[in-house]
């Protein structure tokens, strides 16, 4: 009988639902022509918020490559719903291999199991980095969710991830949206002439009109519920007074945890600029904000609401990344011969000539924007698989080949918009950056090298330098 190992497997199933054939010995297959569970990745969640336990939660329950077998998180009724969640899930299913799903509220007793072959990273952006270098030497593949929290973390995530050689996915679904492919391959095919600016429009503000989650309005400081841990939510940031506006969901508009809606929406669309200019292990070398409104440094949410920033790069092309309204995100690329728009969340192009529109794109056309993998990137047509961060991921983690947005790819993004971030909290300092050396050189330099959004220092005993204490190597 041919043996197909968990490493080497593409499993027939996903490409073909996914609109591409592929040949695999049909032993692969249980009888009735599902992924068996000896070939699936078999996964541990950590973070069970509303993006955890629902849009990934949901993406690795449409995968059949993959196996929700643990959860983790700090909040007891967020883990006990995500557990039960998950047995639900299951419990349909005719395969009777299945032996549940365990919880923890310490990630170690998570990543420490040998049985579980990678994680999927859903927590506060202060503990992305942790977390995943952890994972990574503990042996894990890991898919974990944007931004890094500083330019110094980004760099050793990436470093380690080189070192460890684990497969690591920066998770984000746009590299597999047929809409972004079309304009980084019109670009990097030369459709569009020299290129000469790049547009990215983000939401204006806290975005708190577009979804119930948001409109936290408890900003009193109140005492802990009994059911979080709020010693290991805080983890290597400060603690601050537990105020309900600043906790679930709106951390990320605090500098403590994270950098307000220039990382949180920038790293999804910053990175599809990166991408059209084959940029994906460099960036620019300049950066300013040019308008900004900052609220006090004080308030319960103090990061950028609304910004107007101009890069520039170093064949001249500038990026400019701004706030228009809180329903609007768009990408525009501009060239000598034309323009592309994708105005609203993965919505249809636009283009200056419509024939731009018409040209099509096959498996071979050199561009590498799917590093090799066609059948990662394309778009599923059924709706209940877009998303193709968890598609693209479990792909890579049997082939142990890169992921389409890898741990580099999202660091040197993150930068761009913590770039921002530094000139806006300096008042609009015009900043120098050395992609090639990672600093920030000459006027204002030394205060930017020394920001809190470049480098700073994580809270005992939840630091990088730990890690090696949790590793069990037993």
């Amino acid at each position: 009988m041919t043996k197909i190992s968990r490493r080497s497997f593409l499993s027939a199933s996903v490409l073909a639902t996914i609109g591409l054939p592929m040949i695999v010995p049909k032993t692969v297959f249980g009888r009735d022509g599902n992924v068996p569970p000896s070939e699936r990745v078999t996964m541990g969640l950590i973070g069970c918020g509303s993006h955890g336990a629902g849009w990934n939660l949901q993406l690795m329950f449409n995968n059949p490559l993959q196996q929700v077998v643990a959860v983790c998180d700090v909040d007891k009724n967020y883990l006990n719903n995500t557990q039960k969640k998950v047995n639900d899930f299951y419990s349909k299913k005719s395969d009777k291999t299945y032996k549940g799903c365990d919880k923890y509220e310490d990630f170690r007793d998570l990543i420490n199991r040998k049985d579980i072959d990678a994680v999927d990273i859903v927590t506060p952006d202060h503990w992305h980095v942790i977390l995943s270098v952890y994972a990574m030497k503990a042996g894990k593949d890991v898919i974990c969710e944007k931004p890094t929290l500083t330019i110094k973390e980004g760099r050793i995530l990436s470093d380690v991830q080189k070192t460890t050689q684990r497969v690591y996915q920066t998770a984000s679904e746009n590299r597999s949206v047929d809409v972004y492919q079309q304009m980084v391959n019109l670009t990097r095919n030369g459709h569009l002439g020299e290129i000469r600016r790049i547009k990215v429009i983000l939401p204006k503000g806290s975005i708190t009109n577009r979804d119930p989650m948001k409109r936290q309005t408890n900003f009193s400081v109140t005492e802990i519920p009994k059911h979080i841990d709020y010693e290991k939510w805080s983890g290597p940031a400060p603690i601050l007074p537990f105020i309900p506006a600043r906790h679930h969901y709106n951390w990320r508009w605090n500098f403590a945890y994270s950098g307000g809606v220039l990382t949180d929406w920038g790293s999804h669309l910053v990175n599809i600029a990166q991408w059209a200019l084959n940029t994906d292990d460099t960036g620019p070398i300049e950066g300013q904000a040019k308008k900004w409104s900052l609220p006090p440094f004080d308030d319960v949410w103090n990061t950028a609401e609304t910004f107007n920033i101009e890069y520039k790069y170093k064949n001249g092309i500038v990026l400019e990344v701004f706030t228009e309204n809180p329903s609007t995100e768009a990408v525009k690329i501009e060239g000598t011969k034309g323009w592309i728009l994708s105005r609203g969340w993965r919505q249809p192009l636009r283009a200056s000539d419509e024939k731009l529109l018409q040209i099509k794109f096959d498996n071979s056309t050199p561009t590498n924007t799917n590093y090799g993998r066609p059948e990662s990137t394309v778009l599923a047509k059924d709706k209940s698989w877009a998303g193709g961060e968890h598609i693209d991921f479990s792909l890579c983690v049997k082939s142990q080949k890169p992921c389409y947005y890898t741990a580099e790819c999202g660091h040197r993004n993150h930068t761009i918009a913590h770039i921002g971030n530094i000139s806006m909290l300096l008042g609009g300092a015009k900043l120098t950056w050395n992609p090639d050396k990672e600093i920030f050189e000459g006027d204002r330099a030394e205060e930017a090298n020394k920001h809190f959004c470049a480098n700073r220092e994580q809270r005992e005993p939840w630091t990088l330098d730990k890690i090696g204490s949790w590793l069990n190597v037993g």
